[in-house]
């Protein structure tokens, strides 16, 4: 099954003053187990990488991380960072041209480049930004979208047929009012259809997406029910045109659920979507869901962080990918235990899932025995 790499956030103190955190390229064996932690340092500054799938392998067997970079002046640069086919750190590249843009998603481009889209502040405004670099991270052009209206991010990108870019974000509508928004883009950004697809309350979903082998494209999300008060995961799959092809919703209303990433598994065609829900308000969980091509759930499958110590820790999942046993890899953060700091001293953590086709831990999770 081979190795699993993870792009993640680490933090540690440098002295009584100054708290930095890092960007970390963590790689496990096929049993879990480290085989190799690597840090990006940039001297007085943190680092950080996009919120989900925000690093790529390259045709050389590098790794090249997404993220950021943050001074104690509170200035934000986009910024990339590389490793060595053993994952150990290699150099960075920030784009100092673009002050107060904060990356939530880095993806290859149609070239040897790369894309990035997130959120830039400009002037007391929030405005959304998609932005491309050479394969040295030299920036070669950007583009803002959004008003001074309302405030306006971008949360996802990926390649469209014809050298174009899928969007995903969420668009502000109204006061205290967001709509997840899609986007498709020419190789130069600019704009060639949009739209939100939202409900009359605030939706805040944003629209994470991902390209399908046929063109088009789903994308996860969260819709309000009832009044408002309560969400559930959505999957929608969109045309290279921009017409909402289905929309399909799982599992029951919670206080906040939203689905952070989808993939699909070749072959075949079946959805594998990962993300969060509340179902013990305000204690949120990890989910897993897998659909047919139509969305049509087969199952869903609800996980608490458990190890030697506890077996009631909350968290949730930004990414998941198939594995070649056919199950699938989860990757996202442990906050802590829902009894609260127990044991005192625990910390925010990556975790790490592996299940198998049927999202089971332990084989056999999905069958009923008794009556």
């Amino acid at each position: 099954m081979g190795q699993f790499i993870i792009s993640s956030n680490g933090g540690w103190i440098h002295d009584s003053l100054y708290w930095s955190s890092t960007t970390s390229l963590i790689i496990l064996n096929s049993a879990g187990v480290y085989v190799s932690v690597s840090n990006i340092d940039v001297p007085d500054k943190l680092t950080y990488n996009g919120f989900t799938r925000s690093m790529v392998r390259l045709s050389d067997g590098r790794f090249v991380i997404g993220g950021g970079t943050w001074d104690n002046s509170t200035v934000d640069f986009p910024a990339l960072y590389w490793f060595d086919p053993s994952g150990q750190a290699l150099s960075y590249s920030e784009i100092t041209a673009l002050p107060e843009y904060i990356v939530r998603q880095m993806n290859k481009a149609h070239d040897d480049g790369f894309v990035l889209v997130g959120d830039a502040l400009i002037g007391n405004d929030i405005q959304a930004f998609v932005l491309k670099t050479d394969s040295a991270g030299q920036l070669e052009w950007s583009q803002l979208f959004g008003t001074s209206t309302y405030d306006d991010y971008f949360w996802s990108i990926e390649r469209a047929p014809e050298g174009t870019y899928y969007i995903g974000g969420v668009k502000g509508v109204g006061n205290n009012s967001w709509d997840p928004w899609l986007l498709r883009v020419d190789s130069l950004g600019n704009e060639i259809w949009s739209f939100t697809n939202g409900t009359p309350y605030d939706d805040l979903g944003q629209a994470h997406l991902f390209t399908l082998a046929d063109g088009s494209f789903v994308y996860g999300s969260g819709k309000p029910t009832g009044n408002g008060a309560d969400q559930r995961p959505q999957l929608v799959k969109v045309d290279s045109t921009g017409t909402i092809l289905w929309s399909q919703e799982y599992d029951v209303a919670t206080h906040s659920a939203l689905i952070l990433d989808v993939q699909e598994i070749a072959p075949g065609g079946d959805l594998i979507a990962c993300g969060y829900s509340t179902p013990i308000n305000p204690f949120f969980d990890g989910f897993l869901c897998r659909t047919n091509s139509q969305g049509d759930s087969l199952w869903l499958r609800h996980y608490w962080y458990t190890d030697s110590i506890m077996n009631d820790g909350i968290g949730y999942f930004n990414d998941v990918t198939p594995t070649s046993d056919g199950g699938f890899a989860a990757v996202g953060v442990m906050i802590q235990s829902m009894s609260g700091n127990d044991p005192p001293g625990a910390s925010q953590d990556v975790w790490v899932l592996k299940v198998d086709s049927m999202g089971c831990v332990q084989p056999g999770c999905h069958i009923i025995t008794g009556i």
